[in-house]
């Protein structure tokens, strides 16, 4: 034994078994028996593998319960289960479906054979119904236009001749109930669960409810829309023009942005949370969140669905759904039977005949509007139970918790302040929630640096074909991170101020509740439903320390340790269940965020946040394990192996061609001709060549070696300055905020088309005083089109109806406005007027017009030349190419 005198302290320590004694201690012998009571708590380190094993077994019941899906009934189950969906049968509509390609707005197999075949099953259906039942039968073509404000950039609508196919099965009430599906597909897809599952399902329900001997209270309105990818044109043209539409009062969207797996409740409302309340109280197996509703209405997501005009131009409420599993095959010719389980269209039938009846049997469907009251916060708890509540019910309880949080969080301070002094006890809480909100930033820093660090060395997305690299790539660094401050601090203040183990850990783990309820009331206050996740994560350790204040066991460390770090486990179950969920959404995703993002930042921030909201009050035991570097070791270890594994061998390639499970890297090539006329019509320049516009990190590299031509490839940022959409053939708005990290291939020209585009266009003054000009424009082209206008001068008004919305992407300084055209069933060319208002008289432009065609549903018009290019492209990667024009006059 030895004494070692503290000058900062002016005490003297005495070493005793390893540890540091005050000898001038001056406290009561009841306090120095407390802390002796709480002696140091050290843990042999198999507790902590202990720790990862259970970890493993519950992300493994996730994962089983996040993918478990119906045992599906077939057709020789019929006669037992006369009144239930039968898979079988719905596949055998979607096989119909698939067999045809894809479909997009415009070709045969959508106009024609799609329609054809549906038409038919309905009229099956009828001549087959109890006669009970009433079914109505319509075929719309539709024509109009509307503005859709996507991000960044919106456009005008403009469709011709598209067509729905309605059914209503009736009754003798004024109010319906409409459910929704689109049988048109994306160019090169067949559509399988985009959206062909869910119309064949749709045919099993109209099936099922036609043979039943007893009416549904309300009208059931089945709508097929046959032009949705265009997009979402059909249900626009339904829901503003179509006789049925105004006795619509809710409405059920059904859509895929993956294949397989459970159909997810992701949108509801606005307000009107009965139709959450009904969804809970009827279907059998339920899967839905809030939280995808609030990143779906952020604009992260860049998709959208008819639930925005049944919603917008309706004004009427709904729930949307979605497949979301698999989303490597979405817009793939990938999307096909084998990649739809049929247990999943037994899922998704359950689900819907189940709402659908409870919907159409509901008395507030009479009424709707009295029971607009608010929005609601939901969640399925694998799958198993629907929790829903109101959102003021939501901000109560967020509140309440607070206040218990903060209780508990006393008491456990109170018992730790016993022998302590008062200027010490503020200084460890201060460093309780200090350390692990610094942990926190620096395990946000570090999945910067390895994102970046990937990046550099051309090793992005090495998680895309196997995303349990994540957890080698950016779990390991986070829990690391969150790891070594308490051991840092745990071995510097036993040295500098004794306290026991045990009430340290008791103070961290109390500092990272105070935290996370710091985050609940900041999201109450804002009103951010996707809250409720962290108010599971403050719950259950608060309840569970508020009953430990009030018993016996108080003040026993070790009690109260064990039955707190017992309490994270229900949300950090829940935790995986939400990693497992979002990372089946997300990493398929980064395949389509163009080239100017690095995935990993996305990936890897959002893989800290799981990270640390699963684990956050785990990690904290730390500082009672006995070596607490044989964990932080090995997690150093895996995370540097697994980097240098990705970067330096073929582990990190991104991509795959497993027809089982395909992973392929997107590519659009657009065989372009390009005209550019001047003010006089004159031709200033012409040219040719493939548009290659790319869609994640790796486009174009990961294919130079493969194709040389690619090598030479153009960046086309110096023509965005001098050409409007920089002379390229853009398909959608959304490819305007990626088209600078594209580039331009020269080639031959493609062939003379069927119908080649062009414009005719006359001016005339209607006011000289003031130069007010009136434009009629026509133009010629194939059934998909694009027209820009970028006016010099002011555009007043034009034929599109209300005001003209102008599509946020400016060029030289100015606004542009977008133009969307799509035609289906053959009609006459597309005709609009502008009048613009010129203040000053000029001799240059006042306007600079860009018509662009697109001729999807004209394969055979694709040259030699383009097809030789497209073949060198490797069995990993889907190409989505066909010919296109590029034309431009100053007027």
């Amino acid at each position: 034994m030895a004494d070692v005198y503290n000058e900062e302290k002016g005490i003297r320590l005495r070493v005793h078994n390893g540890e540091y004694e005050d000898t001038t201690d001056v406290r009561s012998p009841e306090e120095r028996r407390h802390i002796k009571k709480h002696a140091n708590i050290h843990l042999p380190t198999y507790v902590a593998l202990l720790v990862v094993f259970c970890g493993i077994i519950f992300f493994g019941l996730a994962y089983f319960l996040q993918y478990r899906i119906p045992k599906p009934l077939l057709i020789k189950d019929i006669e037992t289960y006369p009144n239930q969906f039968i898979a079988e049968r719905a596949l055998n509509h979607l096989r119909q479906l698939v067999s045809f390609g894809s479909k997009p707005v415009g070709s045969y197999e959508n106009e024609v054979l799609a329609v054809e075949f549906i038409t038919r099953e309905v009229r099956f259906i009828m001549q087959r119904a109890n006669p009970a039942q009433k079914i109505s039968f319509d075929i719309q073509k539709c024509t109009g236009s509307y503005t859709l404000k996507f991000k960044p950039h919106g456009l005008t609508n403009y469709y011709s001749q598209v067509q729905n196919i309605v059914v209503k099965l009736g009754s003798n009430s004024s109010s319906s109930l409409l459910i929704n599906c689109h049988f048109d597909s994306v160019p090169t897809s067949p559509g399988g669960s985009d959206d062909g599952l869910n119309c064949a399902v749709m045919l099993e329900v109209l099936e099922i409810l036609s043979r039943s001997d007893k009416p549904l209270k309300h009208n059931v309105i089945f709508l097929f829309n046959g032009a949705e990818e265009s997009p979402l044109q059909a249900s626009h043209g339904f829901i503003t023009q179509h006789k049925w539409a105004h006795e619509i009062k809710a409405f059920i969207n059904l859509e895929a942005c993956g294949a397989g797996g459970r159909e997810i409740l992701f949108q509801a409302g606005p307000n009107h949370p009965w139709l959450v309340q009904s969804y809970s109280d009827s279907v059998p197996h339920p899967h839905g969140s809030v939280v995808g509703e609030e990143l779906f209405q952020s604009g992260i997501i860049p998709s959208d669905t008819d639930f925005r005009i049944f919603r917008d131009f309706g004004k009427i409420p709904g729930l949307d759904f979605a497949h979301s599993t698999n989303g490597y095959v979405y817009h793939t010719s990938y999307d096909g039977l084998h990649a739809i389980p049929i247990g999943t269209i037994q899922h998704t039938g359950d689900n819907l005949l189940a709402l659908t009846k409870h919907l159409a049997s509901s008395e507030i469907l009479s009424n709707t509007k009295d029971y607009a009251e608010g929005k609601c916060i939901y969640f399925d708890i694998m799958g198993i139970y629907f929790v829903r509540y109101s959102e003021l019910a939501g901000t109560i309880l967020n509140l309440i918790l607070v206040l218990i949080s903060a209780y508990t969080s006393v008491k456990n301070l109170l018992i730790v302040k016993k022998g302590i002094a008062n200027a010490e006890l503020w200084k460890l809480f201060i460093l309780a929630c200090g350390v692990p909100v610094l942990g926190w930033i620096i395990a946000f820093l570090s999945v910067l640096i390895t994102a970046v660090l990937l990046d550099a060395f051309n090793s992005s997305m090495s998680w895309f074909t196997r995303p349990s690299l994540i957890l080698f790539l950016y779990y390991c660094p986070v829990l690391v991170s969150c790891m070594i401050l308490p051991i840092l601090f745990n071995r510097h203040h036993i040295k500098k101020n004794p306290i026991k183990t045990g009430l340290q850990g008791q103070l961290f783990m109390n500092g990272v509740q105070l935290l996370w309820t710091g985050l609940l009331l900041g999201g109450s206050i804002f009103s951010i439903r996707s809250t409720f996740a962290i108010m599971l994560v403050v719950l259950f350790p608060s309840l569970s320390s508020l009953f430990i204040s009030m018993s016996r066991w108080r003040e026993n460390t070790k009690v109260w340790l064990g039955a707190y770090i017992s309490s994270t486990i229900p949300f950090t179950f829940f935790a995986q269940y939400l990693t497992i969920t979002a990372m089946s959404l997300f990493v398929p995703m980064t395949g389509r965020i163009g080239a100017s993002k690095n995935p990993d930042i996305i990936i890897g921030l959002f893989a800290a946040l799981l990270c640390i909201l699963s684990s956050s009050y785990i990690t904290q035991v730390i500082v009672l394990i006995r070596s607490p570097w044989k964990i932080v070791g090995p997690l150093c270890g895996l995370y540097v192996v697994t980097v240098l594994a990705v970067i330096l061998t073929p582990l990190g390639f991104p991509y795959s061609a497993n027809p089982s499970a395909p992973t392929p890297q997107r590519i659009h090539v657009y065989h372009t001709e390009r005209i550019f006329h001047d003010i006089l019509g004159h031709v200033r320049h012409q040219d040719s060549g493939y548009w290659l516009m790319n869609l994640d990190r790796h486009s174009p590299d990961s294919v130079i070696s493969l194709i040389p031509e690619i090598a030479d490839g153009q960046s086309v940022k110096n023509m965005c300055e001098k050409e409007l959409a920089c002379g390229l053939p853009h398909f959608t708005a959304r490819s305007l905020q990626i088209s600078e990290n594209t580039h331009w291939i020269p080639a031959p020209a493609p062939p003379v088309v069927h119908q080649p585009t062009n414009l005719d266009a006359s001016k005339s003054s209607l006011n000289p005083a003031y130069e007010r000009i009136h434009c009629s424009l026509q133009t010629i082209s194939p059934d998909r089109m694009t027209v820009l206008l970028s006016p010099v001068a002011k555009l007043t008004d034009w034929s599109f109806g209300k005001e003209a919305e102008e599509s946020g992407y400016e060029w030289q300084n100015r606004p542009t406005y977008y133009i969307n055209y799509v035609q289906g069933l053959t009609g006459s060319p597309f005709e609009f007027w502008i009048n613009l208002e010129v203040t000053e008289k000029s001799q240059n432009s006042i306007l600079e017009i860009a018509v662009i065609g697109h001729y999807i549903n004209n394969q055979g018009e694709i040259s030699e030349h383009f097809r030789q290019f497209l073949r060198k492209y490797p069995d990993w990667a889907h190409v989505t190419a066909w010919p296109a024009t590029y034309k431009s006059w100053s007027l």
